[in-house]
């Protein structure tokens, strides 16, 4: 991998406590699953992470309590996001969860057939285990075929993996009850400090971004 490309080989997770409260009246509660989103990779507290940024700022633009959580599975491809997720207690609980599905599947190649049929299983199970308030984000899969150490082709074709992956979610989520399709915003410069990878900066971005999605469906 190159560029520092955010990737479990270049980078370490925290090691302190992957969930919190943010104290406040009526306290919604979020859940953020995935290999990037959820592991908070390559910053030093997970209170640096999507989640925690995510309940921070819905914290902020709606004066309620916020208790959060982060979920790494130690599969990173979709069957082992499934995986972990149906092994969750409490699904009932959840405001809103969000599903970072498909990165380490594009760099494996996955075939996209049965990805989809495992990620339109997933997407029915939450919908039927989460309460009816719960509002699931799923979101796309963004392009790394530019930070990755490749030829030209194979960057061709996992650029286009991409898009269809994405497409894919898109089409689910249409599909499913309480599910939203969700473009997280793209890498940008201002997220290399010297020229190094800002995990950070990256994760405040997606917070403040999903907290306006999610505040946005609070009316």
């Amino acid at each position: 991998y190159a560029a520092g490309a955010p990737t479990r080989l270049s980078a370490a997770a925290p090691d302190d406590a992957p969930y919190g409260l943010i104290e406040g009246p009526r306290v919604l509660h979020l859940l953020v699953v995935g290999w990037l989103s959820g592991s908070s990779i390559g910053v030093q507290s997970y209170e640096l992470g999507v989640a925690y940024q995510f309940a921070e700022n819905l914290a902020s633009s709606t004066g309620r309590g916020v208790e959060w959580e982060s979920l790494a599975p130690d599969r990173p491809r979709l069957p082992g996001i499934a995986a972990s997720v149906r092994g969750l207690d409490g699904l009932g609980s959840f405001d809103f969860i969000v599903l970072s599905p498909g990165v380490m599947d594009v760099l494996s190649f996955a075939p996209l057939r049965l990805w989809r049929q495992e990620l339109e299983r997933l997407l029915v199970f939450l919908a039927e285990k989460t309460s009816s308030r719960a509002r699931v984000l799923v979101t796309g899969i963004p392009d790394v075929s530019g930070y990755v150490q490749v030829g030209p082709m194979v960057r061709s074709i996992l650029s286009d993996d991409s898009r269809r992956f994405s497409a894919a979610v898109a089409e689910a989520c249409a599909r499913t009850p309480k599910t939203e399709f969700v473009k997280m915003p793209p890498v940008e410069k201002s997220d290399f400090v010297d020229g190094a990878f800002s995990y950070a900066s990256l994760y405040r971005r997606w917070g403040a971004f999903l907290a306006s999605r999610a505040t946005a469906h609070l009316g």
